[in-house]
């Protein structure tokens, strides 16, 4: 339940993916990042499919060498049997991290439109500093799957 009690509603909504990236969950979204009830779900699933397709062009080069190496689809190579396949449920992981830490980032700042009431203000929800914070969660996803640290330098 949300600070204005309002009930969250969980939507089991698949956001289709390009086949070899994992399906994301629109419920699993919702669960992990606690996000609030006042958002529609046309928002969320917007933000999204919007996100998605952001890290998916961030993460092209990676796709192509996981692809060179005969992974055809991540989801099907990740697993608990041998450590490559931990690895590949580690990236899943990482990517639907940078996805959703994404998608939170980008929708954060939309809260203030949802609702105009100042008795209804949250800064938690609304401040600039929140959806920067998710930002770079997404970037270090992002980051991590690219092989490269929190960081990088180089000499001009």
């Amino acid at each position: 339940m949300s600070f204005s009690g309002k009930p969250t509603t969980f939507v089991e909504l698949t956001i289709e993916n390009d086949g070899f990236w994992p399906n994301l969950s629109l419920s699993e979204f919702q669960k992990e990042q606690r996000l609030p009830a006042e958002y529609l779900v046309e928002l969320l699933a917007d933000t999204l499919k919007s996100a998605m397709f952001d890290v998916n062009t961030d993460l092209a080069r990676v796709k192509t060498k996981l692809q060179a190496a005969g992974v055809s689809n991540l989801q099907a190579a990740a697993g608990l049997a041998t450590p490559a396949e931990w690895a590949y449920s580690h990236k899943i992981t990482l990517y639907k991290r940078a996805v959703y830490s994404r998608a939170k980032g980008n929708s954060l700042p939309q809260f203030a439109t949802v609702t105009r009431r100042e008795s209804a203000e949250n800064t938690g929800k609304e401040a600039p500093e929140r959806a920067e914070t998710f930002l770079a969660f997404s970037q270090q996803a992002v980051r991590a799957l690219q092989g490269r640290g929190r960081i990088t330098a180089s000499l001009q």
